[in-house]
């Protein structure tokens, strides 16, 4: 069992190598612990091999949960593993740079080149994930701010702990999703849900990334199954402030609770939507505004045609067609009137949030069914309760085995596809914001003030340095800028993905500074490379060269 163990440890993390245990290939441990549990049943006694790996499978009526709580503990371990663990894209930016302000008693950030650059527009002052507020050198957060919350609570523990919420939050999820489908059915359906949620692609895609789709969906989920009408509202008023667009969901959870529970659910929801109500005001002037722009530019009927062409067939090609068994579920389990109705009020905020981002802005990226994490948890318990009615007819043995056969075959095609889908190449991807910062912060000057767009983020969170937003400097002033922080006493340098340079040059043609023809000073080899670049000196530049 303990080579078992180590094979998929290593499986899910990657392995281990240190000077003291090197553990990078599963198979060896998994064909040992095989070969071992093949030799200790051949040598126990006829007698004895009932019970020979109860102790670690358990008895019959505690399997499925611990299924349920090894689908919970992988995804854990997997999401911990291959963690991004960067400030990297604006969401991801926003969420830790947004932490780490609240961490310090600030709901915005201030940036102290202000003072040099007083004619700056304030957009040149805004990180990957911000922008400018009307405060003069300040700068606000495009997303909400539950996650980032809940973040801050963590930095004030240790920076990088920001890190663990979204992988504490996902397996989170995978249990509330086992919960859900034993409250649906029994513990047979919500252990087949948990493990199918576990090894979903865009689950997977989400759990490893510093961004508010798979807390939300805990959040959600977590106010579907609470015990009382409180907890629920709870739990609901920290999904609206991790995800506010999703606030019409309270709608059909408030309907689970009768006698007056409804009332006492949604008095609970008021505090989160009071703290985001202040925030959004303190923030962007109106307790109705948002960091992502106008309502009616990201919500139109226009948009609903595109999408409906997108998410449908997004969903069907990563977890297939499987999940479409879910609408037949409040008819399949029609003979249990409260089971029945959950499966109903399931499929009605499915349809919902369905609805919402239907509306919403158009993407072309699969993995935008992010969106869709909420509902992911409802369809998966549903189908797997209507292919087990459908499949009772035909005895105990064959239901049984139908459902083994059916939950193994999905399982490894998901994680076929989370891998097709690049789901452990996102920490090697990622890791240029990274070594960029840690190169900024150990080699390069310490009073830097870098000129950056995507490296950004992380040049603030993971080297705590001072950025600029180089797309929002005016395409004339770029000389100008770097004589003003040299005479200030600071050094500016550019930091450039890529794809940016070509931008760069073509904003800043004519300028001193915006060709780029010389070396850089520091570059970062990764599949997407970084250059630092000293910007050049003039005649009457002051720096020492």
């Amino acid at each position: 069992m303990l080579a078992l163990a180590a094979a998929a440890f290593a499986a899910l993390s990657g392995g281990v190598a240190s000077s003291i245990l090197t553990l990078r290939d599963p198979f060896r441990p998994a064909i040992a612990g095989a070969a071992l549990a093949a030799v200790a049943w051949a040598l126990a006694r006829r007698g004895e091999r009932a019970g020979l790996f109860r102790p670690y499978i358990g008895a019959p009526g505690a399997r499925a949960s611990r299924i349920a709580l090894l689908a919970t503990a992988a995804v854990l371990v997997f999401s911990i593993a291959w963690s991004s663990r960067a400030a990297g894209g604006s969401d991801s930016s926003c969420y830790v740079l947004q932490a780490e302000a609240f961490a310090h008693g600030h709901a915005t950030l201030a940036s102290p080149l202000a003072a040099m650059l007083p004619d700056a527009p304030n957009a040149v002052f805004a990180p990957s994930g911000f922008v400018p507020s009307p405060a003069l050198g300040r700068a606000v957060p495009i997303c909400a701010p539950g996650l980032a919350l809940a973040m801050a609570v963590a930095y004030v523990v240790h920076p990088s702990a920001v890190f663990l919420v979204v992988p504490l939050a996902a397996a989170a999820l995978v249990w509330l999703t086992f919960v859900y489908g034993r409250r649906l059915d029994d513990d047979v359906t919500g252990a087949c849900a948990a493990v199918l949620l576990a090894a979903s692609p865009i689950f997977l895609y989400q759990a490893v990334q510093p961004m508010s789709d798979v807390p939300a969906a805990a959040a959600w989920m977590a106010a579907l199954v609470a015990a009382s009408p409180v907890s629920a509202g709870v739990w609901a008023s920290a999904a609206i402030l991790i995800r506010p667009n999703l606030a019409l969901l309270v709608l059909p959870l408030a309907l689970l609770w009768r006698k007056g529970g409804s009332p006492v659910f949604l008095a609970a929801v008021v505090p989160g939507a009071l703290v985001l109500l202040a925030l959004n005001a303190a923030r962007y002037g109106s307790p109705f505004a948002t960091g992502y722009g106008s309502t009616d530019a990201l919500f139109a009927r226009a948009h609903v045609y595109a999408n409906l062409i997108r998410y449908p067939r997004w969903l069907l090609a990563t977890e297939t067609p499987f999940v479409l068994l879910s609408i037949g579920a409040p008819w399949a389990i029609r003979r249990d009137p409260a089971r029945a109705r959950l499966a109903a009020i399931s499929l009605v905020a499915a349809a919902l949030l369905l609805a919402t981002y239907l509306a919403y802005t158009v993407f072309d990226d699969w993995w935008y069914i992010r969106f869709l994490l909420p509902m992911l948890p409802l369809l998966l318990g549903s189908s797997i309760v209507v292919l087990r009615r459908a499949t009772a007819a035909f005895g105990r043995r064959t239901a049984a085995a139908t459902l083994v056969a059916t939950v193994a075959a999905l399982g490894a095609w998901f994680v076929h596809v989370a891998i097709e889908r690049q789901v452990t190449d996102l920490q090697r991807l990622e890791a240029r914001f990274r070594l960029a910062a840690e190169l900024a912060r150990g080699s390069l000057p310490a009073d830097a003030v870098f000129l950056a767009v995507q490296e950004s983020g992380a040049l603030r969170f993971h080297a705590g340095r001072d950025t600029l937003a180089w797309d929002a400097v005016p395409p004339a002033a770029l000389d100008a800028y770097v004589l003003k922080l040299r005479a200030a006493g600071r050094t500016p340098m550019f930091a450039l993905e890529d794809d940016e340079d070509p931008r760069f040059r073509r904003r800043f043609a004519g300028q001193r500074n915006g060709a780029l023809d010389w070396r850089p000073v520091a570059e970062i080899h990764a599949p997407v490379r970084v250059r630092f670049y000293d910007p050049l000196p003039s005649q009457t530049d002051p720096a020492r060269r």
